[in-house]
């Protein structure tokens, strides 16, 4: 028979851009307690916002992401986002995810020696390539527009695992704006400009507190993005006896269910 864990929490959320959080523990702590699926919610107990399934060897094999939902009305019109199919070698290494709604795919490339290298996301018309460097560990994303690199970030991590820093670089087309009179009455138009980019800079710092378990319990954000614009709170991480994280306070509420 089926055991499920259900936990709610109370957050004030932070209206601002790019949020950052450690949402999920190494696999490793899925496997160990024989965890089969993970049910996320957002918002409120009430909205799915993703599940996540393993196999029988603790793998993950696929991911379910839901629209948005905040109230009765958009919870009975919300729809399935993606789903995403894991793939494996006969090494049980991970080389490939697909969405198979929308097409969408990561291929997967490891050293002789099993370390993940690189990783290649193909994202509509967009390719995106990470780097995975070690000692200290860490991974660089960039994205080319013919030879041109518009979009480079890169991430560090605590543990080799939690967000720590996230940083980098973005191209965005300028958006102007023309004004006509074909009517007599002055009429301005927006439009964004592909052959004028504006570079844009975002520099996200997570310091992450860990308890004698070596749980993560707080992590305080700073966020700078589009150049100057800034955004700063805190999120605070609880366990369950089992050592499964319970719960996230603060930003966005989330709440998970889990099924053994």
């Amino acid at each position: 028979m089926n055991r499920f864990l259900f936990l709610i929490f109370i957050s004030i959320p932070i209206f601002g851009y790019g949020q950052i959080e450690n949402k999920w523990q190494p696999d490793s702590i899925y496997s160990n307690r024989q965890v089969m699926k993970i049910f996320v919610y957002m918002n409120s107990p009430k909205d799915l916002s993703e599940i996540i399934e393993f196999d029988r060897t603790g793998k993950k094999i696929r991911s379910t992401e839901y629209s948005a939902s905040y109230n009765r009305k958009t919870r009975k019109s919300q729809t399935i986002d993606k789903i995403n199919l894991f793939e494996y070698n006969e090494k049980h290494q991970l080389i490939k995810i697909i969405d198979s709604i929308r097409q969408d795919s990561t291929i997967f490339k490891y050293e002789t020696n099993g370390k993940l290298i690189s990783s290649r996301k193909n994202l509509g018309s967009f390719i995106y390539e990470t780097s995975h460097n070690y000692k200290p560990f860490e991974t660089t994303t960039t994205r080319k527009n013919d030879s041109i690199i518009v979009y480079h970030k890169t991430k560090e991590y605590d543990k080799d695992f939690y967000v720590k820093r996230f940083y980098g670089y973005y191209f965005e087309p300028k958006l102007k704006k023309v004004v006509d009179t074909l009517t007599e009455i002055p009429n301005t138009t927006a439009y964004k400009d592909y052959t004028d980019l504006e570079k844009f800079e975002d520099d996200k710092t997570i310091t992450n507190f860990f308890n004698e378990k070596g749980q993560l319990i707080v992590s305080d954000i700073y966020s700078r993005f589009m150049n100057d614009r800034e955004n700063k709170y805190q999120l605070t991480y609880e366990y369950y006896d089992n050592g499964l994280l319970k719960s996230i306070r603060g930003y966005v509420p989330r709440y998970f269910e889990y099924e053994f």
